[in-house]
């Protein structure tokens, strides 16, 4: 991920708690007061859901990570019934029932809780929610933890993150975040930085960068050690992607070095706007496209 939303379901906290915890007592009181036999699946998953019920309503990674512990246990008990299992989970926390809008809190009502306006994983799509009479559409919400994989995260709010198609399908597809550790929006800190570079020699870059050379590049890399961040760079293929954008990087360079000059010069007794002459905010780099290169760029001014 390259924009950390830590804060972002914060306004959506309450409803979808209330929401969640509903929806898991409704199914205890079914189980409880259904007359006949139960099976061994049905019973399993009954017995599951009340012991992680606190753990699927928590916003902490260590109780999520808990309920994957616990659930990959009660699969493993299962043995060649675990499919069963697998269903009846998922069944209670049917996600696919949650997008359809027919009920009052619903993927759409989530989504306008949302504080992102940009994909959090690559930060050059927008991820915003609009609903009006000519049409809807929302970001995906991707489950950073697979809900096929794990279908009592399927609706735990701490593991939607809202983000654009690309990275959500056709990157991230079927990838384990369990298993293979991702830096994650929702939690961790930002550490991916880019910079410009021209070839392997460092002072040709200016003069690269003022003709507009091919031969400059976006480059992306991990502020600190880190294999999540080497997994999130590669999956969301961020080098490569950002490679493509070399022209928006280089125009926004040039804009603020010529900005830079302008200010210097005592020549001139203007006051200049920063903001308006480079149209962008470095205090709500958050909330533009690629924000976190302008931002990285803009810094690298000061460095």
């Amino acid at each position: 991920m390259i924009s950390s939303i830590v804060r972002n379901w914060c306004e959506a906290e309450g409803e979808h708690g209330i929401f969640l915890s509903k929806l898991m007592q409704k199914y205890f009181l079914a189980v409880e007061g259904f007359v006949g036999p139960k099976s061994v699946e049905h019973m399993a998953a009954y017995h599951f859901i009340q012991e992680v019920e606190k753990l699927v309503l928590s916003h902490e990674l260590n109780d999520i990570l808990l309920s994957i512990d616990i659930f990959n246990k009660y699969r493993d008990r299962m043995g060649a019934s675990n499919g069963q299992f697998v269903a009846e989970i998922g069944r209670v926390f049917n996600y696919k029932r949650f997008t359809a809008k027919t009920s009052k809190w619903n993927a759409y009502a989530l989504c306008r809780k949302s504080k992102a306006r940009i994909c959090p994983y690559c930060n050059h799509a927008y991820a915003f929610t609009l609903q009006s009479e000519n049409g809807d559409f929302r970001p995906t919400l991707d489950h950073f933890y697979f809900k096929d994989e794990y279908p009592h995260l399927a609706l735990t709010l701490y593991n939607l993150v809202p983000s654009c198609a690309s990275c959500n399908s056709s990157l991230k597809g079927e990838v384990d975040f369990y298993a293979e550790p991702h830096l994650n929006p929702l939690v961790d800190a930002e550490n991916i930085q880019f910079y410009l570079a021209a070839g392997d020699d460092p002072s040709v870059l200016v003069d690269a960068i003022q003709s507009k050379s091919a031969e400059v590049q976006v480059k992306a890399k991990a502020i600190r050690n880190c294999s999540k961040t080497e997994s999130s760079l590669n999956t969301f293929v961020i080098n490569e992607r950002y490679d493509m954008l070399s022209l928006e990087a280089i125009d926004f360079y040039l804009a603020k070095m010529q900005y830079e000059e302008a200010v210097s010069n005592t020549q001139f007794d203007f006051e200049f706007s920063e903001i308006i002459s480079l149209r962008f905010d470095r205090s709500k780099h958050s909330q533009y496209l690629l924000g976190k290169m302008f931002a990285d760029i803009y810094d690298s001014f000061s460095g």
